[in-house]
Parts: C-alpha cells; sequence; structure tokens
C-alpha cells in the first residue's frame, strides 16, 4: 500500500492505478448493496498522515477519484510531538483538527483511510469530525494490516479469519457477487 504514495498521485503512477483498480472493482461489485445503505453520506474526508507529509495526501486524489459525487471536506494533522510510531497507535481526537465546522456539522461524512493498522487514526479522526458536528462517520479503509506479534493479533487471526479473503463477499449486504 505505500507505493501508491511514493510518486505523483494518479494515473501516471503504475501503484496508484492498481490501488484504485482495486477499490473501483469493489465498488462496482457492490454497487447495489451500497446504493441501498439509507442516509448516502454527504461529503467525503481523508485520514491525514500523522508522520509529518507535506502537501496534500495522495490518498486524497484517490478518495476523489473513487467517490467523485461526495464533497472533500478538510481534516488535518495537528502538528507537534506525537512520539514514535507506536505511540501513535493510540485513540487520540486531538491529533486531528477539522478548520471548518460548518462543512461538517449535520452530515454524514465517509472517512477514508488507506490502511487500517490498529485503527487508531481513523477511529481517532471519526470522534474529530464527531466532535466537530458531523452526525454519522462511516469508515472506509482500503487494506489491513496485521502483524502477528501486537497484543492478541495473532489469536484475532487464529480465531476470525477462518475463510480467505474474497472480495465477491459483500461486507455491506452480506451477499456474494
Amino acid at each position: 500500500m505505500h507505493r501508491y504514495k511514493s510518486a505523483s498521485p494518479g494515473p501516471a503512477n503504475p501503484s496508484w492505478m492498481r490501488t484504485a483498480g482495486l477499490a473501483a472493482h469493489f465498488g462496482v461489485m457492490h454497487r447495489t448493496c451500497l446504493d441501498a445503505v439509507q442516509s448516502g453520506p454527504d461529503a467525503l474526508a481523508v485520514v491525514p498522515s500523522l508522520s509529518g507529509r507535506s502537501g496534500p495526501h495522495p490518498l486524497e486524489t484517490l478518495a476523489a477519484y473513487l467517490l467523485p459525487r461526495l464533497p472533500a471536506v478538510a481534516l488535518s494533522a495537528i502538528s507537534g510531538e506525537r512520539g514514535e510510531r507506536d505511540q501513535r497507535r493510540v485513540f487520540r481526537p486531538d491529533f486531528f483538527a477539522v478548520p471548518d465546522h460548518e462543512a461538517v456539522h449535520g452530515r454524514h461524512i465517509v472517512l477514508v483511510d488507506d490502511t487500517w493498522v490498529t485503527g487508531s487514526h481513523l477511529q481517532s479522526a471519526a470522534a474529530a469530525l464527531r466532535e466537530a458536528g458531523a452526525v454519522r462517520v462511516t469508515g472506509l479503509v482500503l487494506a489491513r494490516r496485521l502483524r502477528p506479534d501486537w497484543g492478541t493479533t495473532a489469536d484475532f487471526i487464529a480465531e476470525q479469519l477462518v475463510r480467505p479473503y474474497d472480495v465477491a463477499f459483500c461486507p455491506v449486504g452480506r451477499h456474494v457477487g
């Protein structure tokens, strides 16, 4: 997943195109279920990097490409000391700021993140959006990274991941495409 960020975002980046293609394929396969969801989203936001990346996050371009009908709302990382990488993997809504509360007030926001490791960044960013007035936040994560040596992850893998990943299985409507 990190390679889509290593060059310019967009069609000229092969890794970006593969990531966009996988996400678009999922969207096409499960369009019926996605369209049937009540109270559709009003806007989208992207979980910003906490690593000090300058400029727009490449995921912003990808999210706009995949969800073109949704206006983007700004979400930013608060600058300051956050410690080592593992110390940033805790629930901390104060790591994120919503510059324009009116842009999210009363809205249903789709919050897009590229990789779920512990879930703390997505959950913290969602809490920041809720604190700014969003009535609902739906998380959309493109990939999951599992490290068996972290906490109870080995147990999770053994007990919960009992079948191989299948893109035809719809997590929204539970149908198989």
